[in-house]
């Protein structure tokens, strides 16, 4: 199998697919990720990487040449000033032309990727996609000409360590209690059940299955549908497990006790940023909390990788909430060309959140929460 350790441009020199427009100097062009230039996707990197803001995983090129590799309704808008390349912002084409970002929700960061001082606003924006909507729910908070078309922000977490682990212990308010109930939990695991031991990076196959099986289990268990009954979903898995570049690669990561699996984690990392994408643990070792075990040795870790700052992404999980150091904020909503629509998506949400907060929710959750399921799945489709 080939093994890219950089993002391909097989076809970079076919005609340009989609819609053309302008917005103010910005020229919006739309292409397939492998009708992109390898100067277009060096720009596209090198925008990426000067960028703190866009530090994640989920801005590199290579991720959308993943995606695109496993779906067909893929595409880059390439924003150009005279001539040049200056942004991208890919996303996926759905049915009556609405856009949806790369990987859909299972994407934690969501935004254009701009050069310093590039503005567009997102109405000409998916005008020049040829889009008659464009839909996020993790965008970056900092791309604030997006605000107007968002419903909701939320606060991302993430454990920041430019000093090492010693400094995040002394300034973290809980940071000794944290270190020592995980030195105390590993002893525990070490006597009852085998040394623990900790791998970056694994790349075997049996790991990748076994860390589906669990996460599988983990969903069908919390009433939440599996990512995993998509099949592309998988196939992705196996195309980032193929990247091994510096900018861009997976990070499959494995807490052992003896000889059983105690820990997996699927995750992505850029330069300097690793996104734990998806945390899973042996549901046999809970009592030792090794979900929360494995974080702390990722942590240890990230220092002789390059790492800075670990992104654990939106969400309630009450480990995010005690481990994180800082947030950052995203945003969702929808960038709504179709004034009808933009009432009747407007009316939904007014309509779920009465729902919610109405003494006949425990009577209407059931089948108000099996809609959100339906709709949540033919997003994955």
């Amino acid at each position: 199998m080939k093994t890219p350790s950089a993002p391909s441009q097989a076809g970079a020199d076919a005609p340009a697919v989609g819609p053309h427009a302008t917005s103010g100097a910005i020229k919006v062009r739309t292409v397939t990720y492998d009708q992109l230039t390898p100067a277009e996707v060096a720009t596209w990197s090198a925008i990426q990487r000067r960028n703190p803001l866009l530090g994640t995983p989920y801005f590199c090129p290579e991720f959308t040449q993943a995606v695109s590799a496993v779906r067909r309704d893929v595409e880059v808008a390439v924003l150009e000033q005279e001539g040049a390349a200056v942004g991208f912002l890919p996303f996926q084409r759905g049915r009556f032309n609405v856009g949806r970002p790369v990987a859909d929700t299972l994407s934690d960061f969501q935004g254009i990727i701009a050069a310093e001082g590039v503005e567009c606003s997102p109405v000409d924006l998916v005008r020049g996609c040829g889009l008659s909507a464009l839909h996020f729910d993790h965008l970056v908070s900092e791309q604030a000409q997006f605000a107007p078309h968002a419903w909701q922000t939320y606060d991302s977490p993430y454990i920041d360590l430019p000093r090492g682990v010693e400094a995040y212990i002394q300034e973290q308010e809980n940071g000794r209690r944290i270190m020592g109930e995980y030195r105390q939990r590993k002893r525990k695991l070490g006597r009852e059940i085998g040394e623990v031991q900790f791998e970056t990076h694994v790349t075997d196959p049996a790991v990748l299955a076994t860390f589906i099986e669990w996460k599988s289990e983990q969903y069908r268990l919390t009433g939440v549908p599996s990512i995993f009954d998509f099949e592309w979903v998988r196939d992705l898995l196996d195309r980032i497990m193929e990247f091994s570049g510096e900018t861009f690669a997976p990070v499959l990561s494995v807490a052992y006790a003896g000889d059983a699996i105690a820990a997996i984690n699927f995750g992505m990392r850029s330069e300097s940023v690793l996104h734990p994408w998806f945390p899973t643990y042996n549901a046999e070792l809970s009592r030792y909390s090794t979900g929360t075990m494995h974080m702390i040795e990722l942590m240890h870790a990230a220092k002789a990788l390059g790492i800075g700052r670990i992104d654990l992404g939106k969400g309630p999980e009450p480990y995010k909430r005690r481990l994180m150091n800082g947030a950052s904020y995203v945003m969702e909503g929808c960038v709504e060309l179709r004034p009808g629509m933009q009432q009747l998506r407007s009316t939904w949400r007014t309509t779920r959140e009465a729902v919610r907060h109405s003494p006949l929710y425990h009577v209407a959750r059931g089948p108000v929460r099996l809609v959100e399921q339906l709709l949540w799945r033919k997003k994955l489709q």
